[in-house]
């Protein structure tokens, strides 16, 4: 049987005891509740993070495209660089070989050739001083020789039948190899050079007026310009147009015909054995300038008045058309304001085929800021009793050099045009036959 049950009463548990469960729970209800919004909070951010970076992921696939490009590009430009570096390794190259071939040709001596009188031989010289400023290196030799004008002292320029009085002796001498290049007195050049030749460049001009140089036997007269000499005084000049435009302002003077080089008519100017002597001679002011006769100049004439021959003060090197050697040698050498100017006149003369048979008279100017090129011309009859002029303006600003010279041309083309319009063929014509036109009186001396 069993023993009933026991109807002992535990003691209820101390206090402490109860207290110290309730903080556990408390705490442990405190650490679930931060548990809880720990980990909500990390959901949270974790959420974030997830999307920025999907961003940058993003942001990155972007970029790597860039960089792809970039990379393509940095490809091509090397790749660029490559075939410059090789460009510039053929250039050295050739500007080597064009070096050393410069230096072959400025080796062999470049042949001037040029008439061999004191002025020309000095144009020569001046023609070889600028070569060797341009061409430190360049060998050069200097050969003269006479031609037709320089042996005949005794024909007249216009009873010459053929043009190139001065020239032809030098064409051959080009066209044989026996020079390399010609220096001219432009005026002294044909418009049509001979077949086989080119004019490879033409140097700055110096002075275009005529000038008075009086007899030294007039020393102390105080005659200083054709004003002070008498009404019949004979005055001296090979060219036409020299004879036609002074008879024009002083038509009681005697014009009488002067040859030889530039010393030769100054001693007949001055010799006392000549009968009837001269009082003076009219002459170009550049060739005293240029041979050291300036102090004989008593009076530079007017070209406003007066005018000049076509090219008068410009020097002209011509040189064989298949030379390739003198024609890039002399081709920087050329002053293009002087190159302009020579062109439109030598047009206008080509224009009205004229030459040493016709009185032909020019002046122009050639403004180098604003591209303006004047060209003026006249024709006057043999006893200067008849004269027409024409004038005109071309603005010829143009990049290209051979352009320039094409509108220059024109220029020239449609003075000589106007000319011809003004009247002008019925005094050439007349001219050529070595016929005098009267017309109404010109205007007398003061």
């Amino acid at each position: 049987r069993r023993p009933p049950p026991s109807t002992t009463t535990l003691p209820p548990p101390p206090r402490t005891l109860l207290a110290m469960d309730k903080g556990v729970l408390s705490a442990v209800a405190t650490a679930g509740a931060l548990a809880a919004g720990y980990w909500y909070l990390t959901r949270t951010q974790e959420t974030d993070d997830s999307k920025a970076i999907s961003e940058l992921q993003k942001k990155a696939e972007e970029l790597s495209g860039e960089v792809e490009g970039l990379t393509k590009v940095m490809k091509e430009l090397r790749d660029a660089n490559a075939e410059v570096r090789e460009s510039d390794e053929q250039l050295n190259r050739l500007a080597d070989k064009l070096a050393k071939d410069v230096k072959n040709y400025r080796a062999v001596p470049l042949k001037i050739g040029t008439r061999d009188s004191e002025l020309a031989m000095w144009q020569a010289h001046h023609v070889e001083r600028v070569l060797k400023e341009s061409y430190r290196d360049i060998e050069t030799k200097i050969v003269g020789m006479k031609t037709l004008g320089d042996k005949d002292l005794k024909s007249a320029l216009s009873q010459f039948s053929n043009k190139g009085v001065f020239t032809k002796e030098l064409d051959a001498a080009l066209l044989l190899g026996e020079v390399d290049i010609a220096v001219h007195s432009m005026k002294d050049l044909p418009t049509v050079l001979e077949s086989g030749l080119h004019l490879a460049c033409v140097l700055e001009r110096g002075t275009v007026e005529d000038a008075v140089v009086m007899s030294s036997k007039h020393e102390g007269k105080g005659y200083k310009t054709l004003d002070d000499l008498p009404a019949s005084a004979v005055i001296g000049t090979s060219a036409l147009r020299r004879r036609a435009t002074i008879s024009r302002q002083y038509p009681g003077f005697v014009i009488k015909d002067v040859r030889g080089n530039l010393q030769t008519r100054l001693r007949k100017l001055d010799s006392t054995a000549t009968s009837p002597g001269y009082d003076a001679l009219i002459l170009a002011r550049t060739g005293l300038q240029r041979c050291g006769l300036e102090g004989r100049i008593s009076q530079v004439l007017d070209s406003q008045t007066f005018g000049h021959a076509v090219s008068q003060g410009a020097l002209a090197v011509v040189c064989r058309e298949a030379d390739r050697r003198s024609r890039e040698i002399l081709r920087p050498l050329n002053h293009l304001p002087t190159l302009f100017r020579v062109s439109a006149e030598r047009a206008l003369l080509r224009n009205l085929e004229g030459g040493c048979k016709v009185p032909i008279a020019v002046t122009s100017a050639f403004d180098a800021k604003t591209g303006s090129l004047t060209l003026k011309g006249w024709v006057v009859s043999l006893n200067g009793k008849k004269s027409v002029d024409a004038e005109q303006t071309k603005n010829i600003a143009h990049s290209d050099m051979q352009q320039g010279l094409n509108m220059a041309d024109a220029l020239g083309v449609e003075v000589g045009e106007m000319l011809r319009k003004n009247g002008a063929e019925v005094i050439l014509a007349a001219c050529r036959l070595g016929k005098n036109l009267s017309f109404a009186p010109p205007s007398t001396k003061k």
